[in-house]
């Protein structure tokens, strides 16, 4: 596990726009899981290095890799330059794929223009993939509170303007050469618009198979109907066994998929990411998180 500290900037006098954003810093922590410091410019990424294997992968794509992130949430909390250096730094990396598990947003139709036209900066060498998150259908969905009608389509309308691969419940297959590697995304799990079974109806059984899920919780479910691996978020990192308020806050189920790579039998694996939204993190297993996966033929 590598850490990259983004330096401080020098100090500047509050502004009007500090001292509000101490009220969005306030709604953010709770959104985000927890009383946390907001001092917005001690930020460490934490960058996770990890083998996929996957079976019948082609040589062509040996050694690709996928930079995996998500819960960016854009919002007047997250700011756009740390976003941007985000972006930077795995352009950087010179990765084959960017796979985004969703809540690219807390907030507006203006958020998600805005979280767009920075995705837009990615520059992986084959393509960029994304699934939605519950966040993305309204600020606190799918409690009731802040819900946006449309919002999760305008987004998804945007990111692929930008040219990121937005799968509503559908899949995509890419190609090097003779390999082939196939994306299966899902709409969020706590959504109406959530159909696993649709999303592989159409999708190839015999091919390498990657699924985008924000929410972990399904992903018993998903390995069944073919997926060898699942990339999720979601959970920040975060323990929510212990609070009641964090349940309502980041609906789960399946408690124990808190962050980091699962085994789920046969082969196929569980990858909950623990999120790039900073809202500082005091728990050093719970820092903003960026994945690679180097692809491995399984045999």
């Amino acid at each position: 596990m590598n850490e990259v500290v983004f330096a401080p900037h020098a100090h500047r006098w509050p502004s009007k726009q500090f001292f509000k954003n101490v009220f969005w810093s306030a709604a953010g922590a709770c959104a985000l899981g927890g009383l946390y410091g907001w001092r917005l410019e001690d930020r460490l990424l934490r960058i996770e290095r990890r083998a996929m294997p996957l079976p019948s992968l082609g040589a062509d794509l040996e050694g690709a890799t996928i930079a995996h992130i998500s819960d960016l949430h854009a919002s007047p909390i997250v700011l756009q330059r740390y976003l941007r250096r985000c972006v930077e730094f795995i352009n950087s990396m010179d990765v084959d794929f960017v796979a985004i598990t969703g809540d690219f947003i807390t907030g507006t139709h203006y958020h998600a223009r805005r979280v767009a036209r920075i995705l837009g900066e990615l520059s992986p060498r084959i393509a960029a993939i994304a699934c939605l998150g519950n966040h993305d259908y309204g600020i606190f969905h799918p409690n009731g509170l802040g819900g946006k009608r449309g919002l999760a389509d305008y987004l998804a309308e945007q990111l692929s303007r930008a040219d990121i691969f937005v799968m509503l419940n559908e899949s995509r297959v890419f190609g090097r050469g003779d390999a082939a590697i196939q994306f299966v995304g899902l709409e969020d799990y706590w959504s109406p618009r959530f159909d696993a079974k649709l999303a592989f109806d159409v999708a190839q059984r015999h091919l390498p198979t990657v699924a985008l899920c924000h929410n972990p919780d399904p992903a018993d479910e998903i390995v069944e109907l073919g997926a060898h691996w699942v990339l999720a978020g979601h959970t920040h990192g975060r323990d929510l066994r212990r609070s009641k308020l964090m349940h309502k806050i980041l609906p789960t189920d399946r408690k124990a998929h808190r962050a980091g790579q699962y085994p789920l039998g046969n082969g196929r694996h569980l990858y909950v990411n623990r999120g790039l939204g900073y809202a500082r993190r005091v728990n050093i297993n719970a820092r903003p998180e960026i994945t690679v996966f180097t692809l491995r033929n399984e045999g």
